[in-house]
């Protein structure tokens, strides 16, 4: 019925989505939910998810911090980025400081602000690497 193409960027968006703030929809106020929050609209406000992920869509907008363990953003950020693993695609645009643990950025993103990524990288080296230098 849908015809997909290959580079298909909505293959990265996960499947549970629980909530989604529509494109014609503003909020005023900040936002903390569970599982998976897909943001096409504007919120004014921070946006804190301790167990899931936010995806904020091409035409959304964040004016405020954003808490997540993951965040994909295609639209704009205004604000400070603190999350586990963050995806910065084409279309997207932040405008803050960053705390993160990985970071993937597609060509033509665009970010202003500090980069922070988390340096305790001690469990992912092998014992026999630990101490070479």
């Amino acid at each position: 019925m849908f015809a997909s193409k290959k580079n298909d960027s909505s293959k990265s968006i996960p499947e549970n989505i629980t909530t989604i703030i529509a494109e014609h929809c503003s909020i005023d106020g900040s936002i903390e939910c569970k599982d998976y929050v897909r943001i096409d609209g504007h919120v004014l406000g921070n946006v804190v998810n301790k167990e899931g992920g936010v995806i904020l869509g091409k035409t959304g907008m964040v004016k405020g911090d954003i808490k997540a363990k993951e965040l994909i953003v295609f639209g704009i950020v205004e604000g400070n980025i603190h999350v586990d693993n963050l995806s910065l695609k084409e279309s997207g645009t932040i405008l803050g400081n960053m705390e993160l643990k990985n970071f993937t950025v597609e060509n033509g993103a665009v970010y202003k602000g500090t980069v922070s990524m988390d340096t305790s990288i001690s469990d992912s080296i092998p014992q026999n690497q630990k101490n070479k230098n």
